[in-house]
């Protein structure tokens, strides 16, 4: 699946980029959340909740083998990141409910993970397979002390804290066209041979993104919050850590068993990069012509509610 060169490159790279996430936030940002709870909490349902759910569901559906079940599992168990703050900003999305989701996701990836995991991928585990979740919990630890590092130099340094952001936010999406580069090419065959990949694992690595979109910003609307908000928790739902679910699958198990449960982890992350430029494509076009509309509703507005004209 991957070299040990890559193995140990995709390594560093996701620990810088858990650095920049880390230089993204800020003790501010907690008060934020807990200052308005209700976008914070729907979108941490949505993280939580409906992404495992799904790709528990889809596993179950399409009869995967474990190692492929476990793998689909932990990338929908992985909090957001950095990249998914970056789609908001094309998107035009809220920053601050991004950034704000992404502080408290992850600040509880330490303990929702394990326990997500023990649901959701438990029945698929046998005497061949096991999670051993001293090793998540300590590859968790060993990926957060980054964001630890992160908010500490944002806290002295707002100058050195943006440059760690931007870096870290780009480095996401070089993450993944590192991996389309050097894993792709070496990996077409089985990608499209049906005996080593099943049509339905595409399917499954397409949809648990566009899934996690659909049901982020429905549940949204259902409970109360408004476009804006939905989008940003639709889009935060959708797009997870995917480096870090590489590094957890990488440290937490070993190589003979690891290249299997990578498999979905990394088909999904070559996918949610094209699914997430449609997807903001659309909502940029969508909210430029909202815009339009509330520039013209507040011009009205203003005309007609201050006396400056009759209707």
């Amino acid at each position: 699946m991957l070299t040990p060169t890559e193995t140990n490159l995709l390594i560093l790279m996701t620990f810088v980029i858990m650095f920049g996430l880390g230089c993204t936030l800020s003790i501010k940002d907690f008060k934020a959340a807990v200052s308005h709870p209700k976008p914070a909490i729907v979108g941490f349902l949505s993280q939580y909740l409906i992404m495992p759910a799904l790709a528990f569901t889809m596993a179950k559906l399409f009869n995967f083998s474990d190692p492929v079940a476990i793998g689909l599992i932990i990338v929908a168990c992985c909090p957001s990141g950095t990249t998914s703050s970056l789609f908001n900003y094309f998107a035009k999305g809220d920053l601050a409910l991004s950034i704000s989701l992404s502080t408290l996701t992850t600040a509880v990836a330490l303990f929702a993970m394990p326990l997500l995991l023990t649901i959701y991928a438990g029945p698929f585990t046998s005497d061949e397979i096991q999670i051993d979740f001293g090793k998540v919990v300590g590859s968790l630890l060993i990926c957060l002390l980054p964001v630890a590092g992160g908010m500490f130099l944002k806290s002295k340094s707002q100058r050195w804290g943006k440059n760690m952001e931007e870096t870290g936010s780009a480095l996401g999406i070089i993450v993944i066209i590192f991996l389309i580069i050097s894993w792709l090419p070496r990996n077409v065959d089985r990608m499209l041979d049906p005996d080593e990949t099943s049509p339905y694992i595409l399917v499954a690595s397409i949809f648990l993104g566009l899934g996690g979109f659909l049901f982020g910003y429905f549940f949204s609307r259902v409970l109360g919050m408004d476009q804006r908000s939905s989008r940003t928790v639709s889009l935060e739902t959708g797009i997870q850590n995917g480096p870090l679910a590489f590094a957890i699958i990488t440290l937490s198990f070993s190589a003979e068993i690891a290249g299997d449960i990578l498999w979905p982890a990394l088909l999904y992350s070559f996918f949610i990069v094209n699914t997430s430029t449609l997807v903001t494509y659309f909502l940029r076009k969508y909210t430029r012509r909202e815009w339009s509309d509330y520039e013209n509703q507040l011009v009205k507005d203003t005309l007609f509610t201050q006396g400056w004209t009759k209707p």
